[in-house]
């Protein structure tokens, strides 16, 4: 994606603040309550997808550069049927699960897998007082879930928090990934690899998720945490995936 595709973000903070005063994912506070049980249901048979899928082309661009792609919303989900152990020996194992909407061009088992490989980086949040990260196939023995579901369906769970059809959250033990960010990435992280953007989603969220809060960009010119709001606004500092980079995992 080029430079001169986007557009400055320009968003207005006051109408996306959510729980606690936070601006959702960018994220939302880390004392969100857990979210109360809504009608959106598991699929009982997934059908298998390949590991690896295109990214959809943009059907709508904003005002603020921010990409759409205009994916329906099911309101079910498949989970994955794949399983991976932590590659770390800490005593505190999460497990989770990821759930993929079925309205979504996306391999759930692929996402979670990749998923297991941002948490389990040695440059990611594993490690980090003394957790590990197990990926699970079976949602009721999980720690974490963490979905990847239209603007709709992530708007229609963080309702609390106004994602605005933009954002993504964290509500307790579950995250919700707004997938036109996983498609698209946002204009702070144009022309950077979109792998990339995907690691910080996760790694941002996950961070509230063990208990890092919001942070700023350091010094102009270097490196963004993960724990800042990468998405919304850089302020002078560079784009970043990782907590190592930083020191975050330390905090």
């Amino acid at each position: 994606m080029s430079t001169g595709r986007w557009g400055i973000v320009v968003l207005a903070l006051a109408l996306l603040v959510g729980c606690g005063g936070q601006v959702p994912e960018p994220s939302p506070s880390l004392l969100s309550p857990e979210p109360s049980p809504s009608s959106i249901k598991l699929a009982t048979e997934p059908e298998a997808l390949p590991a690896t899928l295109p990214i959809p082309s943009p059907v709508q661009t904003l005002p603020n550069g921010m990409l759409r792609s205009g994916v329906a919303s099911s309101g079910e989900y498949l989970t994955n049927t794949v399983s991976a152990a932590t590659v770390s020996g800490p005593n505190d194992v999460r497990r989770f699960v990821v759930q993929v909407e079925t309205s979504l061009p996306e391999s759930v088992d692929g996402v979670a897998l990749r998923v297991h490989e941002i948490l389990n980086s040695p440059r990611g949040w594993g490690g980090t007082h003394g957790i590990a990260f197990e990926l699970v196939s079976d949602a009721e023995h999980a720690d974490l879930v963490i979905h990847l579901a239209s603007p709709q369906t992530v708007d229609l769970a963080c309702a609390t928090l106004n994602t605005a059809g933009l954002w993504s959250c964290r509500l307790g033990s579950n995250i919700y990934l707004n997938v036109d960010r996983w498609f698209y990435a946002t204009p702070t992280w144009a022309d950077q690899p979109i792998d990339d953007y995907r690691s910080y989603l996760i790694n941002h969220e996950v961070g509230h998720y063990i208990g890092f809060g919001h942070v700023g960009c350091p010094a102009v010119g270097e490196p963004s945490p993960v724990m800042q709001q990468q998405s919304i606004d850089l302020n002078g500092c560079l784009p970043n995936a990782w907590p190592d980079v930083t020191g975050e995992r330390d905090g």
